[in-house]
């Protein structure tokens, strides 16, 4: 209608243009002298304007008898979409007895409990919100508890999910514009304050000023309200896909220019460019200059992070994903608005590419020494040799197995567990099965050689310790040796001399 009535205006001022234009033809014809070919008269022009102005009338008379035949059809099609959205769509009969019975809390439950089934519950709220007398009412009932006394907040499941139903609530409430009572309306005017103070005020607890937006929204208390505040509070929750009409239904399409601008402050340059687009401001906020800016950005923050963390592998990796995300939310935006003539991508792909690279490196495993390498550097200590009269030979598994089976307490010590398994000269430098092995424990007994290793009473030492550290650092540390002894057994002078007795091994065997 608005535009029928500019082409009717403009019909309207045709005859005073006419005049001006036939005072400039009088005075160019007072110089027709000059042009010998000027034979144009006036009558020839108004006869020429007269035919396009009749015709431009009787089109514009198509078109209005057009649109007066076009609007009805169009109310009526919203009539019935609106009519089609409460019959054909039949609400749950909990829904509907909920409603009936004006029971806000137990409608904020209901919902909660059928959350999964969003999309059909949306649909079914709206007819439901219908068979209420007072839905205004009942939906404000429901809002109680959104600020419970002890809270985390969105972080909390249970909480965000009563958020969440309040917020759906509204929403539909503001989709059937119901008749709001003064009394409703201050009472939601008190809860919209009593809401603004607590509203998170840096984006930690985004529902609340979603909420917050839509409870002024659905029961028109914008007014009540400082704007520039608002516009504060959009900038946290400017993300969401709801903001944008949120906008819109606040009647805050004049502040747009002043919410891009706090975006851009902010470093929002992405929100900004998709405001910039969807409010049609986008020759005051070009967008390639406000994505060039996001990535240098990024860029300083993830330096930043970095050397917050000292360029540890925590940091190096939480800067590569700040990094690859500002990137990649680039490319979308480019790809969302069509800007690919006037912003490569190519460029961002690349850096894509080398931080993918970076980060693949990081998670890919130290080299490991091969196994020789790792046999050589578990056998710290060399295996000790028992030496004889045949030389060195090896302590071998089997032969320590063997050795542990003897009884520990055998009567013949050297005879029964060591001179089987050796060859004719004895450990340490000791004879083999003979005269002389019985004679040590003959003539001075078990015990003698026992209190030198440690054990009191007699008792003989289990294998295992003959290569122990346990064992009394004197044997080891003082020089001395077994010279009673001889390769070919027997003793010299019968009885054991501490001060001779030798280190069968290196110190370095023994830690």
């Amino acid at each position: 209608m608005a535009s029928l009535k500019s082409i009717s205006a403009s019909i309207q001022s045709v005859s005073l243009k006419k005049e001006k234009l036939q005072k400039a033809f009088e005075a160019l014809r007072s110089h027709s002298e000059c042009l010998a070919s000027f034979n144009l008269q006036w009558q020839d022009l108004e006869d020429h304007f007269a035919s396009i102005e009749k015709s431009i009338e009787q089109r514009f008379k198509h078109l209005e008898s057009k649109e007066q035949q076009v609007a009805p059809a169009a109310a009526a099609a919203v009539s019935s979409a609106v009519e089609l959205e409460s019959s054909d769509v039949v609400p749950r009969p909990e829904l509907k007895s909920l409603c009936a019975k004006m029971d806000g809390q137990g409608l904020r439950l209901f919902v909660i409990a059928h959350r999964k089934d969003l999309q059909d519950m949306r649909e079914e709220l709206s007819a439901a919100l219908r068979t209420a007398s007072d839905p205004a009412k009942m939906v404000l009932d429901s809002m109680e508890g959104f600020y419970p006394v002890k809270s985390k907040g969105d972080k909390d499941v249970q909480l965000a999910a009563v958020r969440r139903t309040c917020i759906l609530l509204l929403d539909r409430l503001m989709s059937i514009s119901p008749e709001i009572s003064n009394e409703v309306k201050d009472r939601a005017k008190k809860l919209a304050e009593e809401w603004e103070g607590k509203v998170s005020k840096n984006g930690e607890n985004p529902l609340e000023g979603v909420a917050f937006l839509h409870l002024l929204s659905a029961y028109g208390l914008v007014s009540c309200f400082d704007v520039d505040e608002l516009l504060d509070i959009v900038v946290f929750i400017a993300r969401r896909k709801q903001t944008i009409d949120l906008c819109r239904s606040l009647g805050l399409t004049e502040k747009i220019p002043d919410l891009i601008r706090k975006l851009i402050s902010n470093g929002k340059q992405l929100d900004a460019v998709n405001y910039a687009y969807a409010f049609d401001v986008v020759g005051e906020f070009p967008p390639v200059p406000l994505l060039k800016a996001y990535l240098k950005e990024s860029k300083k923050v993830a330096q930043e992070v970095r050397k917050k963390g000292n360029g540890s592998l925590q940091a190096q990796n939480e800067a590569i994903a700040k990094e690859l995300a500002a990137l990649r939310a680039i490319i979308k935006c480019i790809e969302e608005h069509n800007l690919q003539s006037e912003y490569l991508p190519e460029g961002l792909e690349k850096r894509i590419a080398q931080l993918e690279k970076q980060k693949a490196d990081r998670k890919r495993p130290a080299p490991t020494m091969p196994k020789t390498q790792q046999q050589q550097a578990a056998n710290k200590r060399p295996r000790p040799a028992l030496v004889g009269a045949a030389g060195p030979t090896t302590l071998t598994a089997p032969l320590v197995a063997q050795l542990n089976q003897q009884p520990p307490h055998s009567s013949s010590l050297l005879a029964d567990r060591v001179s089987p398994y050796l060859p004719s000269a004895g450990p340490y430098g000791l004879a083999g099965p003979g005269a002389g092995a019985s004679a040590l424990y003959d003539r001075q007994g078990p015990s003698y050689l026992g209190s030198h290793l440690g054990y009191v009473g007699g008792r003989s030492p289990p294998m295992s310790h003959l290569y122990s550290t346990e064992l009394s650092s004197s044997l080891y540390d003082k020089p001395v040796g077994y010279s009673g002894y001889t390769a070919s057994g027997g003793m010299q002078h019968g009885s054991l001399q501490p001060s001779s007795l030798q280190q069968p091994y290196h110190q370095s065997y023994y830690p």
